[in-house]
């Protein structure tokens, strides 16, 4: 082997081979690293990125691409580099520890450990300075007094074992009907009412938050609800973090405003909030919704669909060698590419000559067409016509720039996230193309993430690894609920029901009556863990207990709804205490409370029908049902029952609609 190139080379993940020139002598997670430091007796040394995280980049740059460093660490620790897209499992657990170490968490993740595994100490980036003497006073530490650092690892890991994690069933009791209301009231005290969002930065959208309060402002009838929640919307799709030019989000904001991104773009964030915007247009249909569901979609389907039909990972923060790069625009360059335009186009999106970012600007959207109209003496459809103009100019140049860094991971649970969103986005708007795509991503799945009858997390240049941890079997069983909503086909019920159980044989823990992250036949960790807390993605537990409660509810399963009732139970207590993280167990809170809608047809020439309805409800709660034994009168379509009543059928869309919406908790 080249002696520039070290183990990593042999790895497919676009995050590891960005380290397989270092001349740090990584390992990749495996038996290997481990056995090596039991034989010699040194610390191991746990770090963990993702490609697209630009302090990774720096620190791969500055320290572990540094030869001093570099020396050190190969003399007296054994260095694992991990992708946490890979193994979320291992990022979890050094994260608990991080977090218990340091009381905060991020990435790069550097975690030193024992032999068998077990954290000692650790934290996010280093300054090179800072992260030479760390390594050099911990192997001090360990060659004097290896005993200390042993107990400390112990007490650690005890922590982490104990952390995030049920082990015994809670009594399933009433839950009182208030609990909901006193969670989105507690909730409220955390609005950024200016901005939208959570008060604070770094701002992330957490689009399943905002699901579950644009449903129960819905149904509740909250009018200071439902407004907070299209505030939210409005000014993150007016934000910088929306990519004006080329569709698409960012993950995150660094500012309170939703102005200045941190310029990765994530497969999940993306997918997440087109199925919000998707579903958010349903309860109030703004045209700049619907423009960001199909400038977004357009942007998964150019730049992240693989020619099979899957979604890669990620793109990069930076690009040549700089953060935003690609993204950003001087002012000077717009004049001399929109010529007379400019200065409309710079009112609108906040352009100046000192720039909002390092000289350059971030698009925003800081003024209303109204706004520009009054301005500029336009009518609104010039205004609109030049934008889109001015735009399409800035895209082509843009497109001539060097992109930042692709990761071609297609991973199963975010490309799970993306087929429910493309089929969220094809009911609202009607476009067969979004439902096409989604059925090629399926297909994509079935085709390439199975292996000897196993579900595989990671498939990439070619190559499957990593066994499917829970997300990938909730989110994938969510996803073939979305196909059957859109279709009535039974078959993705089918398939549904098979995953649910593998995952219950695999995952399930009857102690608890929750299911573990890992399958039983892992084993490689020093803690088994549970998905509990609800973040920018929705935890991998409430999605199932949601799974469960759909499913058991549409095939009237006694087993699936009880398991789905215990979990709900075993969480009621932080949903009574806790903060915003456990909205997908409030939205499961909402599924037992708010009245269930049956819709039976009796003919596939009725699902077009059923979709109508469908694109006009904000029920998260709808089981349509396709049964050749049921009768409707001639102009009739369907059978409607709404909790424990049925109502008279119609030849009228409109009739199902507005039962439906004045549905109330």
């Amino acid at each position: 082997m080249d002696k520039t190139l070290n183990r990593l080379i042999k790895e497919t993940s676009p995050y590891l081979l960005q380290h397989a020139n270092n001349p740090v002598d990584w390992y990749p997670w495996g038996n290997e690293a481990f056995q090596k430091a039991e034989q010699e007796n040194k610390l191991l040394l746990i770090s963990i990125g993702y490609s697209s995280c630009h302090w990774c980049h720096v620190m791969e740059k500055e320290a572990f691409s540094n030869p001093e460093v570099a020396e050190y660490m190969n003399s007296h620790y054994i260095s694992i580099k991990v992708d946490r897209e890979e193994r979320p499992d291992v990022d979890q657990i050094y994260m608990n520890a991080i977090q218990i170490i340091t009381r905060r968490g991020g990435w790069p993740l550097n975690c030193f450990a024992l032999p068998n595994g077990k954290p000692v100490f650790g934290g996010t980036y280093f300054k090179t300075d800072d992260w030479l003497s760390v390594l050099k006073n911990l192997n001090n530490a360990w060659q004097s007094e290896p005993n200390r650092i042993i107990d400390v690892a112990n007490e650690l890991t005890q922590s982490i074992q104990g952390s995030e994690i049920i082990s015994f069933k809670q009594e399933i009791s009433e839950i009182p009907n208030q609990l909901l209301d006193s969670y989105s009231s507690r909730l409220e005290k955390l609005f950024d009412i200016r901005n939208g969002g959570i008060i604070g930065a770094p701002k992330f959208p957490m689009p399943g938050l905002f699901e579950f309060l644009l449903e129960y402002g819905f149904h509740s009838n909250n009018e200071s609800l439902n407004n907070f929640v299209h505030h939210t919307l409005t000014k993150i799709a007016s934000g910088g973090i929306y990519d004006h030019i080329g569709g698409g989000f960012s993950r995150y904001t660094v500012d309170n405003s939703w102005h200045i991104p941190h310029f990765e773009k994530m497969l999940y964030d993306n997918a997440q909030l087109i199925a919000l915007y998707s579903k958010a247009y349903r309860a109030k249909p703004d045209e700049t919704y619907k423009k960001v569901v199909i400038e977004s979609i357009d942007f998964l389907m150019n730049e992240m669909k693989s020619s099979n039909g899957g979604f890669f990972a990620s793109f990069d923060a930076d690009s040549e060698g700089k953060e935003g790069a690609y993204y950003t625009w001087t002012k000077s360059e717009l004049e001399s590419i929109l010529g007379e335009d400019a200065e409309l186009f710079s009112v609108t999106y906040g352009v100046s000559a000192s720039g909002n970012f390092d000289g350059t600007n971030v698009l925003y959207k800081c003024a209303s067409n109204e706004n520009i109209k009054q301005l500029f003496s336009l009518d609104c459809s010039t205004i609109e016509r030049k934008l889109t103009a001015a735009k399409g100019k800035l895209k082509e140049i843009r497109n001539q720039r060097v992109k930042p860094a692709l990761d071609d991971k297609v991973i199963l649970s975010w490309n799970a996230m993306a087929i429910d969103a493309l089929v969220e986005a094809y009911i609202t708007f009607e476009k067969k193309s979004y439902l096409h795509y989604a059925i090629e991503c399926i297909n994509f799945i079935e085709s390439n993430h199975f292996s000897d009858g196993k579900l595989m997390r990671i498939h990439c240049k070619g190559k499957l690894s990593i066994d499917a941890f829970l997300d990938g079997y909730a989110y994938l069983i969510k996803a073939y609920i979305s196909l059957y909503r859109s279709t009535l086909n039974s078959t993705w019920i089918d398939k549904a029901k098979q995953l649910i159980s593998i995952t219950i044989d695999e995952f399930y823990d009857e102690v608890s009556g929750m299911f573990y992250y890992a399958s039983n036949k892992q084993n490689d960790l020093i803690a088994r863990k549970m998905d509990l807390t609800d973040g920018v993605i929705t935890s991998s537990n409430s999605v199932m207990a949601q799974n469960l409660k759909y499913i058991g509810e549409l095939l009237s399963d006694e087993e699936y709804l009880s398991i789905s009732n215990q979990m709900l139970a075993n969480i009621s207590n932080s949903l009574e205490n806790g903060g915003p993280y456990v909205f997908g167990w409030a939205r499961l809170l909402l599924f037992n409370q708010l009245p269930t809608v049956h819709l039976k047809v009796s003919s596939d020439s009725k699902i077009e029908q059923i979709n109508t309805i469908q694109q006009k409800v904000v029920h998260p709660f709808v089981f349509p049902m396709l049964s050749k034994k049921i009768s409707t009168d001639y102009e009739s379509f369907a059978n409607i029952c709404i909790g424990k009543t049925c109502y008279p059928s119609s030849s009228e869309t409109e009739y199902y609609i507005d039962l439906i919406n004045s549905t109330r908790i």
